[in-house]
């Protein structure tokens, strides 16, 4: 079983600590072709001597681990089913190659995301392909919007930072959301055996300064509504959209 994070940066940084704690620094390995800049150091987990030295390669010399110095795309690992993807990607087509990943290669995903105050994550599996499950029904973006691709030679590092700034609380946030998600699917539900009912089970968590919400598979086909009391509306996001097209750069 491996862990690839994807992307180094104000997620990746803060997620390989903790779960070099959880699953083994022998079993992660950090992916992103990203150099780190000095305007990276307002948030991101690297010290002034990393300037200037690839994400991947810094943290993974400094918790012990593996890197990989490249964009992550379709095709570029061979994985296997016992794997898992966690993205902390800054861009849709990144997030896009993920899924299409887990479609092929029938492992495991998590995408993490966030904007100023206002962070997520979400857990997709190939038997959920095309269904309300699926990432790419409930945020269609996915596969249209190629926005900040870091593949693309005119891509400007740092450009969507600018555009829409970050907190290292929201950072934070979007990576604990995530790692709630990988405990749960990854280390708790192999055990309960395989006739076990998930109707109730977590597949997507969502954060703001205000609220806390939980979307289980049973509720899939009611997107975006709150679980809790019967008649409870979720509020808005303090940023005034959602999370899915948030940036880490």
């Amino acid at each position: 079983m491996r862990v690839f994070i994807i992307g180094g940066g104000g997620g990746g940084s803060w997620l390989l600590p903790s779960m070099c704690m959880l699953v083994g620094r022998k079993h992660l390995i950090i992916v992103d072709r990203d150099k780190l800049t000095q305007k990276n150091l307002n948030r991101q987990l690297f010290t002034e001597e990393d300037v200037g030295k690839n994400k991947a390669v810094a943290l993974a010399e400094r918790y012990h681990c593996e890197a990989l110095p490249i964009w992550y795309t379709l095709g570029c690992i061979d994985l296997t089913r016992d794997d898992w993807l966690i993205s902390c990607a800054d861009n849709h087509p990144c997030r896009l190659a993920i899924l299409r990943s887990v479609d092929q290669f029938k492992c495991r995903a998590i995408i993490a995301a966030n904007e100023k105050t206002s962070s997520e994550a979400y857990f997709y599996r190939r038997d959920w392909r095309d269904t309300p499950l699926d990432p790419r029904c409930y945020y269609p973006d996915i596969e249209t919007d190629d926005t900040d691709d870091p593949s693309r030679p005119e891509t400007c590092t740092g450009e969507a930072q600018v555009a829409t700034p970050q907190l290292v609380s929201a950072n934070v946030m979007a990576i604990s959301l995530a790692q709630w998600l990988y405990v749960f699917w990854g280390m708790k539900r192999p055990g309960m055996g395989l006739n076990v009912d998930e109707s109730n089970f977590p597949y997507h968590y969502r954060a703001n300064m205000t609220m806390l919400e939980t979307f289980r598979i049973k509720d899939a086909n009611k997107s975006f509504e709150l679980v809790g009391e019967p008649g409870t509306e979720p509020e808005p996001t303090p940023d005034g959209a959602s999370a899915a097209g948030a940036v880490y750069a």
